[in-house]
């Protein structure tokens, strides 16, 4: 998180008396953490116009070099941009450029420019026009932030190859400013962030985007604090003004007063006090006040990220999500695999590390892979369905997996299970894979194969699974989103998305149960699992294990610490009798807001409410 404290109105700048201009309050989505306060510096859209030409057939080979030629050059900055950002947010973050790469090596962008040109006799810009505008088209009708996220990166693609196309370089406005600057947009692209210096931006405001896009991830690595989805945030704010950001609360202050400004710079000695705090979490045991042990694991999506886990006071991973190898590599070779898992592995040895097999499809399109043309691709060709379906790249990740388990601590994962049938089809290629490489003289150590409870098929039969797995993890994002029927990203009906209704606590409860009855753990590794209230319920419900991500295991630790068992449990099931999910959330703030409230760790989880919005 980052903390600025220096006022712009101290700079000598301040505008005369009698002219202030006036506050306002904005609004947004908290993209990333931090605090700070800063002059204005608006970016505006470069426009780009585009003339539909019909060309003779002597100028279609030239039309073909100019379109070629910007894809090259624009290759070549894509990949300094990647470099960059390596440097300075690691090779994590820099798999959004791999991707945008990856989109313009596609074969059907490429084909569908050059027939344009060719057959349709229009020119190139006209061509990379309309292909790409198809291509953006039909992610922003799909209603999901991820699928929004891959229109954002088509329009920096789409920009790029018009500035090239021009010889012009792509919009960059000059930041200025020693302390930099808040910047202000509708949009910002991954690419314009990366191609600013450190210090030019002390935070981001952007009319559109979430937490989940390429920009607020980046954001994060950066440690600049970002809110998005302020709407109008253009039009409200005016060059130079005053703008304290809350980017852990999603709360913008235009042309803060007095007040303002003394809450802000209290807010800043909270939370260097909390962190300071926090972090003496680390080294003790998440244990309950009347002894009852809660593993606490990390979700990582990097094997660099590995080395990050034990210093926040996890004991291992909790969920590897392997696909993101895939978009690093495309299409990674066994040897690849090895190499990342055992990094892993070995890291957290003899900590367990559980790595999901590629779970691809849905909001992860994977190149060669995925299909892109689904109508619903949530619930289409993908995840446990791919890896069957394709077993030469599952019995790939599979020998890979194995041959990387030198310290024994690896656990399988598999995604979506819905029936027997694909977890005994999985265990298969397992075994088979594994016997393949004992008769090549590589040595298997014994692997336990857990599945995700993400579908309500599974919860359904989970006692017959429960015989035949060595651990459920729950994936509570999709659970929740296929018991009830909801799609979260359909602003019409965000607030029915609920973690907390009847339904989906006594699906978890029923999972738990089975587990235990065949001695079996159980594992949530959302979001959900570093949420205050949802904790409370979870181990109630009987949960053995949590996994998040790294930074919200010190804060759950400490909740953690601070209850009974018996107490909590208690409520569980009391709240498992209520019909509805009011009920729950009101019995659950009534008892335990002040609790939560009095553990001084607002900094990191928000303010407590009465209503929990979900996980991720």
């Amino acid at each position: 998180m980052t903390i600025s404290t220096k006022n712009p109105a101290d700079t000598g700048t301040e505008k005369s008396f009698g002219t202030r201009p006036a506050r306002q309050v904005l609004v947004g989505i908290p993209a990333s953490p931090g605090l700070v306060m800063g002059r204005a510096f608006q970016v505006a859209s470069r426009e780009i116009t585009v003339v539909e030409e019909d060309i003779p057939e002597s100028r279609v080979q030239a039309e073909e070099q100019l379109f070629r030629r910007a894809v090259t050059r624009t290759s070549k900055e894509i990949s300094q941009i990647k470099e960059i950002s390596e440097t300075r947010t690691g090779v994590h973050d820099s798999l959004i450029f791999s991707t945008h790469l990856m989109i313009l090596q596609d074969p059907g962008l490429m084909n569908g420019v050059l027939k344009m040109i060719r057959e349709g006799r229009k020119n190139a810009r006209w061509a990379v026009h309309v292909v790409l505008g198809d291509y953006i088209d039909k992610f922003e009708k799909i209603d999901s932030p991820a699928m929004r996220d891959k229109a954002a990166d088509l329009r920096d693609l789409y920009n790029r190859l018009m500035s090239t196309m021009d010889e012009a370089e792509p919009a960059l406005e000059e930041v200025s400013g020693e302390d930099g600057a808040v910047i202000v947009a509708h949009e910002i692209l991954p690419s314009f962030l990366m191609a600013l210096k450190p210090g030019q931006a002390r935070a981001l405001l952007m009319d559109t985007g979430g937490r989940t896009s390429h920009v607020a991830i980046l954001a994060r690595s950066l440690q600049i604090p970002a809110v998005s989805g302020l709407r109008n945030v253009v039009t409200a704010v005016k060059p130079d003004d005053t703008i304290i950001v809350d980017g852990s609360g999603g709360l913008v202050i235009v042309n803060p007063n007095e007040d303002d400004i003394r809450r802000f710079r209290e807010r800043v000695e909270v939370f260097e006090r909390q962190r300071r705090e926090l972090f003496t979490m680390r080294r003790l045991e998440p244990m309950t006040r009347d002894g009852k042990y809660i593993t606490l694991h990390a979700n990582i999506e990097l094997p660099t990220e590995a080395e990050k886990v034990m210093d926040y006071g996890a004991t291992g991973v909790g969920l590897y999500r392997s696909e993101f190898l895939f978009l690093q590599y495309s299409a990674p070779t066994e040897e690849e695999q090895t190499e990342a898992y055992r990094q892993i592995l070995e890291t957290m040895a003899p900590g367990p590390v559980t790595i999901r097999t590629l779970d691809a499809g849905g909001d992860k399109l994977v190149s060669g892979i995925t299909a892109t043309n689904e109508a619903n691709p949530f619930m289409g060709w993908r995840s446990i369905r791919v890896c069957l379906d394709r077993e030469d790249i599952f019995c790939t990740q599979l020998k890979a997996l194995l041959k990387a388990n030198t310290k024994g601590n690896l656990r399988i994962l598999l995604p979506m299970i819905s029936g027997l049938e694909e977890l005994r089809r999985a265990k298969a290629c397992i075994r088979r894979c594994s016997e393949e490489l004992e008769a090549e003289g590589i040595k298997c150590a014994t692997v336990k194969v857990g599945i995700m409870i993400e579908v309500p098929a599974a919860v359904v039969l989970v006692d017959l699974l429960a015989k035949e797995a060595d651990f459920f993890s729950i994936g509570t994002n999709d659970l929740i989103q296929f018991t009830l029927a909801v799609d979260r990203t359909n602003e019409l009906i965000t607030d029915m998305f609920q973690p907390h209704h009847p339904a989906v606590l006594n699906m978890i409860y029923q999972t738990v149960n089975a587990a235990h009855r065949e001695g079996i753990p159980v594992a949530v590794c959302g979001e959900m699992g570093s949420d205050p209230m949802s904790v409370l319920l979870l181990v109630g419900l009987g949960v053995d294990e949590l996994s998040m991500t790294p930074w919200s295991v010190m804060a759950t630790k400490k909740i953690i610490r601070s209850i009974n068992f018996e107490d909590v449990r208690e409520s569980a099931l009391a709240v498992l009798q209520m019909d509805d999910t009011n009920s729950v959330n009101g019995y659950m703030y009534r008892k335990y807001a002040q609790t939560i409230t009095d553990l001084g760790i607002s900094s990191f989880i928000g303010q407590v409410g009465n209503e929990v919005h979900g996980d991720t």
